[in-house]
């Protein structure tokens, strides 16, 4: 089987910090999991390289908006890479002439097939900042909830999708002076037009789980608005064809980068490739993007809809949304000067399921779990054996114990299936539950202690022990890859993937033992 996974695409303008890493990580798990079952698969990502706060932002910075969008780029990828998130082609952008070509062609297609009409729109313009103002640069009261401090697209309180000129107590977020209202005109993709279709695909699909999906037909019994795609200048994107004023918006030609960045990888054909399934992972707050919007453009150009849309929750820092006034705010770099990388996807792993909770990050919580199940119990099983093993037998493999390998397999048979369904965490269960089995087993007959074991029984506990603690970190590798690549090359083992994961051991084990993994300290 083939799949194209896809995660959103990082804003460039700013760095990457703990709530970007836990969709980055979430989908890297998901990709090496799918390697390791022999699937073909492709995974890209790139920075949203386009709109109105990159553009001020570049201003600010007395930098050229493409020259600070590829500084961006390039920071967050480095950062990516620090965590192990690989992309095919490497972690591209959507400012790219590439995406440019796919845009217009696209949106040619979309006024041939009549699904973009123009129209004078009455929109909110700062008079002393002198520009018409984008829906993220007003804020105000939230017309359904009255929540106050909402941008000028939707309420976070609520979730309500309004257009700007609803807020109420209208400001701008530029110059804090109350905008007026001025005409102008915009093109609008026609989503009304395609209720129906998007509702008979939700009624006949598992895209999304069931509490997203319900959303999104709430939102089309409420009735769906046409989608304004285009933006005045001063903005920094794509210029719309015949236009010199007008640009594409950037939530126009940010999906569209998926089908370059695909592109990009020399793979063509992919949205138009029946046995290709295609897999977003989003966060919760662009369900309506990914559920509504893009669909619809993909149903009108006649490209494959997505497969799967795996939609997580948000992470908040001990119970609290990620402020930097609050101190909830952790860079990923900031963690990865004092933690090992593997640390947080193992930690992230363990909360990661196919649910749309809120995922909390708490760093006594982390260092608990790296401590007493990762290192005490998984890297146990082979940081007691191995020595032992060498000391005694020279490293030598012998038989193992039947009802603690059937019972290993019997628990490791699941693990593939939980990680395509997103159940992370209940890998993690499995694992853990392996690890304590075999753990158990080996205290309780204490192969070290010759008056409880005879040489040839220690010889038999060592070697199942062992082998489970191999199984344990087979198991994990697309969790902690680096953890895992040190334990097949301690083993002189070939690439572990879940077909031959469960194989007894069957070489000496004559490397010294080296630390897989140390504790940490918060």
């Amino acid at each position: 089987m083939r799949y194209l996974v896809t995660t959103a695409l990082p804003y460039a303008n700013g760095p990457i910090h703990l709530g970007h890493l836990l969709e980055q990580i979430q989908a890297d798990i998901f990709v090496r999991a799918l390697r390791m079952s022999g699937d073909d698969v492709i995974f890209i990502c790139g920075a949203d390289s386009h709109g109105t706060p990159i553009e001020i932002n570049a201003h600010k910075a007395k930098l050229q908006p493409c020259h600070y969008v590829e500084q961006w780029r390039f920071a967050q990828e480095q950062s990516l890479s620090k965590y192990l998130i690989q992309f095919d082609n490497g972690y591209g952008s959507t400012h790219t002439e590439l995406n440019q070509k796919n845009t217009e062609q696209i949106f040619k297609k979309l006024c041939n097939n009549k699904d973009i009409i123009t129209k004078e729109i009455d929109q909110f313009f700062d008079t002393q900042a002198n520009r018409f103002l984008p829906d993220r640069f007003i804020k105000g009261e939230c017309p359904k909830c009255f929540s106050f401090d909402q941008y000028g697209d939707n309420c976070e309180k609520c979730g309500a999708v309004y257009n700007p000129t609803n807020l109420i107590n209208p400001r701008s977020i530029l110059t804090n002076e109350t905008p007026v209202i001025r005409s102008s005109k915009h093109y609008f993709f026609k989503l009304s037009k395609y209720s129906n279709k998007i509702n008979e695909w939700l009624n006949n699909s598992d895209v999304f789980q069931v509490e997203v999906k319900n959303s999104l037909k709430d939102w089309i019994g409420t009735g769906l608005k046409d989608w304004d795609i285009s933006r005045d200048y001063p903005y920094f994107g794509f210029l719309i064809p015949g236009e010199i004023n007008k640009y594409f918006y950037v939530w126009l030609d940010a999906p569209i980068g998926y089908i370059s960045l695909s592109e990009a990888t020399g793979r063509e054909n992919i949205w138009i490739d029946s046995e290709t399934k295609i897999i977003h992972f989003i966060g919760k707050d662009i369900i309506y993007f990914h559920g509504l919007f893009w669909p619809a453009i993909l149903m009108s150009i006649n490209y494959n809809l997505p497969s799967k849309v795996m939609v997580h929750g948000m992470l908040t820092i001990d119970g609290e949304k990620m402020s930097k006034s609050r101190n909830t705010y952790i860079l990923a770099d900031q963690f990865h000067s004092i933690f090992n990388p593997e640390a947080l996807r193992y930690y992230f792993a363990c909360k990661l399921s196919a649910n749309i909770e809120d995922i909390d990050f708490n760093i006594s919580d982390l260092c608990s779990r790296i401590n007493s199940d990762l290192v005490n119990k998984i890297i146990n099983l082979i940081s007691r054996t191995v020595p032992l093993l060498q000391k005694n037998y020279n490293g030598k493999i012998t038989s193992m114990e039947p009802f603690i390998v059937d019972r290993v397999c019997e628990i490791a048979n699941s693990v593939e299936n939980y990680y395509r369904a997103g159940q992370i965490n209940q890998v993690i269960k499995n694992v853990i539950q392996i690890a304590d089995i075999s753990n158990k087993f080996l205290q309780d007959l204490s192969p070290w202690d010759a008056s409880k074991c005879t040489a040839k029984d220690a010889h038999k506990v060592l070697n199942t022990a062992l082998w489970s603690g191999k199984v344990c970190l087979g198991l994990l590798k697309p969790i902690i890859p680096n953890i895992a690549a040190k334990m097949e090359n301690l083993l002189d083992l070939e690439f572990v993937n879940f077909k031959n994961v469960l194989e007894p051991l069957s070489k000496p084990v004559l490397k010294k033992y080296i630390h897989l993994f140390e504790r940490i300290v918060a």
